[in-house]
């Protein structure tokens, strides 16, 4: 009896999400796209590329960047939870972590890893 909310819940979610499959398979358009099945990665289409070939180095750098900021915004949630405990200890290691960020985020911004300059070759092949 304790789980009987989450059960109903449960039960409303299945029934909801498959009313709203079958709504779409039922009402949603029949005939398929030209460009349906085509890979699309990040903006930037796609010209005759193999398993080998590179890609931009803005995206790994995106990538890290990326890793860095939600990485700090997992560290923040429980930090915020707990603050009143820390005290003044908490205040300044969260502090310190925060500088240290900004540094890394002027550093990359300065070393231009924010700039998403291609060059025109990239474009027109």
């Amino acid at each position: 009896m304790d789980y009987m909310g989450l059960l109903i819940f449960l039960g409303v979610m299945v029934v909801l999400s498959l009313l709203l499959i079958s709504l779409n398979s039922l009402l949603g358009p029949k005939t398929p796209e030209s460009m349906e099945d085509y890979p699309y990665e990040c903006g930037v289409p796609l010209y005759d590329m193999s398993a080998q070939s590179t890609f931009h180095q803005g995206y790994y750098l995106l990538g890290l960047l990326l890793l860095l900021f939600d990485i700090e915004a997992a560290f923040l949630f429980p930090w915020t939870v707990v603050y009143k405990h820390l005290g003044i200890f908490g205040f300044v290691e969260m502090f310190l972590f925060i500088l240290i960020l900004t540094y890394g985020l002027l550093y990359a911004w300065r070393k231009g890893a924010l700039d998403w300059q291609f060059e025109e070759e990239v474009f027109e092949r």
